[in-house]
């Protein structure tokens, strides 16, 4: 009890000391350390399967794949807790780091040195295993950054991940040439229903996906306390206007839009489902779903598809998750992965072992399925006197 009153003390006191000094944003500049990099043969389902296999940067494996297109072509990556290889041979976790993929090569992204590995992003304020910051959603701001979303978490149980839980949101503002980070700071939201949790725009705005992201010390389930099951199978939104990801965000009620918080309403039909950390995409004017139901649990992983950013998702495809072993190994956290295959969409999914030791399991695999076609948006079809 004791040590539970302490780390959740000195958790508060670290997000006192947060808000204090990113409340607004504010240029940090940080440059990043690149520890180096790989080149595939080409950007494929299958060549990306092979990401880590050299260990690029020292790092042998991570997991929450995550991706962003910039507007150079480039595409920058997140992982939360990567296994990173020490010069000694031995390894450490780093609870963040970045690759920037330009063209068909990748570099990693983090802080510190070879030596001394630290998070790409948040590290000033990172004490490892007790308080950190998990990559969310990304995008483009209106000022020509890109603003990466971020889970502040803490470790409130005996050990790591038994009490895990988001306690705030926070962004940092990175410049997309030299990749410094510039920006550290809160969004108007930024309580820890995790506003941010997937991003995706359209012309007029930028939505923001929340998912509670609770999912060590909960509620049990075959014999382990793991998700929070009143919020880990919900999906809520917010949205901005396109780009201005500070400004106070309005909330999807299922008839309209509030600025009240409490009135959002799911909009996925989760009925059944556990957990369902779901990341969302328009292509062509679909809005396209990838979910891995329950998360560590089951073999499902879920496409689904809406007309609007709000709904309503109805399955159009479900994918066999297949772990990397037959009892040891667990499967979670489906992805979108920008691709320039007009013809395909691509994914990732999260491996491990259920016992959590780094291995060549703990890396992510990928996939492709056949894009939807492009339909007309529905504001386009009403002004032809089509709304249905």
């Amino acid at each position: 009890m004791t040590r539970l009153v302490l780390a959740l003390g000195l958790a508060l006191l670290s997000a006192a000391l947060l808000v204090q000094r990113v409340a607004t944003p504010t240029a940090t500049a940080a440059a990043p350390f690149v520890p180096g990099g790989v080149c595939l043969s080409r950007v494929s389902p299958d060549q990306l399967d092979q990401l880590f296999v050299t260990e690029p940067g020292g790092v042998v494996g991570a997991d929450y794949q995550r991706a962003t297109s910039l507007p150079d072509g480039s595409v920058l990556w997140t992982f939360q807790d990567a296994e990173v290889r020490l010069p000694g041979g031995g390894t450490t976790l780093v609870h963040n780091i970045g690759m920037i993929q330009r063209g068909s090569c990748f570099t990693v992204l983090m802080s510190g040195s070879a030596a001394d590995p630290q998070p790409w992003l948040f590290g000033a304020y990172t004490d490892r295993f007790s308080h950190w910051f998990w990559p969310l959603g990304a995008e483009m701001g209106a000022d020509g950054r890109v603003y990466v979303f971020v889970a502040e978490m803490v470790e409130l149980g005996p050990t790591y991940p038994s009490r895990v839980e988001p306690i705030a949101t926070a962004v940092a503002g990175v410049d997309v040439d030299t990749l410094a980070v510039e920006v550290e700071a809160r969004p108007a939201n930024a309580s820890a229903a995790l506003y941010g949790w997937s991003i995706e725009s359209d012309a007029r705005w930028t939505y923001l996906y929340a998912q509670c992201h609770r999912q060590f010390g909960f509620d049990p389930y075959i014999f382990v306390l793991a998700h929070d099951r009143q919020c880990s199978n919900r999906v809520t939104l917010a949205r901005v206007p396109r780009g201005q990801l500070f400004a106070a965000p309005t909330y999807w009620t299922g008839g309209g839009w509030s600025g009240d918080p409490a009135t959002a309403v799911p909009v996925i039909d989760t009925a059944n489902r556990m957990a369902n950390a779901s990341q969302i995409v328009e292509s062509g004017n679909n809005w396209m779903s990838i979910t891995k139901v329950d998360d560590w649990w089951g073999d499902r992983i879920l496409v689904e598809r809406a007309d609007r950013p709000t709904g309503p998702f109805r399955v159009v495809a479900e994918i066999m998750a297949v772990p990397k072993c037959p009892v040891d190994c667990n499967t979670y956290f489906a992805s979108w992965v920008p691709t320039t295959d007009a013809g395909q969409l691509f994914y990732g999914l999260s491996h491990n072992r259920w016992d959590g030791v780094a291995t060549a399991v703990y890396r992510p695999t990928f996939g492709a399925i056949g894009a939807p076609a492009p339909t007309m948006a529905p504001a386009d079809r009403c002004s032809l006197g089509h709304c249905g």
